[in-house]
């Protein structure tokens, strides 16, 4: 018997040790997020619609995008952003795992097969805007016209328009008092309030500084797969909880502001940030924002000037002359030249076309020198030196260590935000208002 009892206990000291098969292990490498996955990148898709997203002078503002901005640095996320023309293409985007969240102004109602998070906006729906008049109802109308209106049992329903894509609250659904009709806009921040009656959130309805009809309450959520319960839970947490409440206090105090044709601007230099063969102006924004904040009288402690924080010796040799660096126009011309000169000094030392912008970004922050030595550093510890990310930059010590990536995130979201909010507006415009628009320098 003791004989026995030493062998089962030998038998389940191995068994301990070794540990038997365990299927949850074979974790499905998908988008789907799990327990193991939990600190990984976070793909967002963002409708930019009224108080989701904006841009102020080169920030990028709005409740939804920078309540989870500060929830990425909180948590040590990193945040892939990409951008949807509506809401329909952005819940699309999470059905087909393109993004894990999609964001936005999205009711619970439309989102099907997917999951809510929490309320991220509790608002009222309202009706807003002005009724186009009838032409034919300021003449005078003849006796044949009276008859026949003598004999119609019933006037139409006024039309009221929400956007179009834009999955209809149950409400709505049940409201068979109310003719409402999909419009061409995608975005509520394109509705024609002078001319058209439309349904929307009181707090968007603000923003054009009117009040409305209260119609029924609402809300706002995020969305996103059924299987990324983890995910669901901090984002649950981050919309609701305790820790988030004082920013989001902070946030939801800021109104959001009036839209406008000139949304699409970054700042406003755009006009001569255009027409640089290689280089956009989405880049050149970035640049210009994270160097002076779009100031063209700034100087620095070093004595850099203007817009591109130019040192007046670097830009006399690059101008073969003196040059007035608080002039914007000069002042870009001469740093458009000067980023030129290091995109050929980094050609010259073997970094391909395709990766060498990064580099060119680092050296403008701090010089070539310190970046040309970073190279070197990696390639001595078996980086590739010809690469940026995840290799010089693994390296790479001072501001120019993360001034790429900086860069380069800002000038992805400046282009992701204009090119939507250009896809949205082309749908609410007439053929030959299109061509205009589409002529406009990106």
């Amino acid at each position: 018997m003791i004989k026995h009892w030493r062998w089962w206990l030998t038998l389940a000291a191995v068994s301990f040790m070794v540990g038997s098969p365990n299927p949850s292990m074979d974790l499905d490498r998908t988008a789907t997020w799990n327990e193991a996955w939990s600190a990984g990148l976070v793909r967002v898709v963002v409708v930019p619609d009224l108080g989701v997203m904006q841009l102020d002078g080169g920030r990028v503002l709005g409740y939804d995008v920078q309540l989870l901005e500060w929830w990425g640095r909180r948590t040590g996320h990193p945040i892939e952003w990409q951008y949807a023309a509506s809401v329909h293409e952005a819940l699309e985007a999470v059905r087909l795992g393109t993004a894990d969240v999609a964001v936005g102004p999205i009711p619970e109602e439309g989102m099907l097969e997917l999951v809510a998070t929490k309320a991220v906006r509790s608002f009222r729906w309202v009706q807003v805007g002005t009724q186009s008049p009838d032409r034919n109802a300021a003449r005078t109308p003849t006796k044949k016209a009276k008859k026949s209106a003598r004999k119609t049992k019933a006037k139409p329903k006024p039309r009221i328009h929400i956007p179009g894509e834009f999955p209809k609250p149950l409400w709505l659904l049940e409201a068979d008092s109310l003719n409402v009709v999909p419009a061409g806009p995608t975005m509520f921040r394109f509705a024609g309030l002078d001319t058209a009656v439309w349904v929307m959130p009181d707090y968007m309805a603000r923003a054009w500084g009117r009040r409305g009809t209260r119609l029924a309450k609402g809300s706002f959520h995020w969305a996103m797969r059924p299987g990324d319960t983890v995910l669901l839970a901090e984002l649950n947490d981050l919309v609701r909880g305790r820790a988030s409440r004082n920013q989001r206090g902070a946030l939801a105090q800021k109104p959001v502001p009036r839209p406008s044709d000139r949304d699409s601007l970054i700042s406003p230099y755009d006009a001569l940030l255009v027409g640089h063969s290689g280089w956009d102006r989405f880049t050149l924004n970035a640049l210009i924002f994270a160097e002076s904040r779009f100031n063209p009288s700034i100087v620095s402690p070093a004595g850099a000037v203007g817009l591109m924080q130019l040192l007046p010796s670097t830009a006399n040799r690059m101008n073969r002359g003196p040059v007035d660096l608080y002039n914007p126009r000069a002042n870009i011309k001469v740093g458009i030249r000067y980023l030129r000169y290091l995109d050929l000094f980094w050609k010259n030392r073997g970094v391909p076309n395709d990766q060498r912008l990064p580099f060119v970004m680092a050296s403008y922050n701090t010089g070539p020198a310190p970046v040309e030595r970073a190279m070197q550093r990696a390639k001595r510890l078996g980086y590739d030196p010809t690469r940026w990310f995840g290799n010089v930059d693994q390296v790479a010590k001072g501001p120019g260590g993360h001034y790429a990536r900086k860069t380069r995130d800002m000038a992805q979201q400046y282009q992701g935000y204009v090119q939507s909010w250009r896809r949205a507006r082309l749908r609410t415009l007439d053929p030959a208002q299109t061509v205009v628009l589409k002529t406009e320098s990106k």
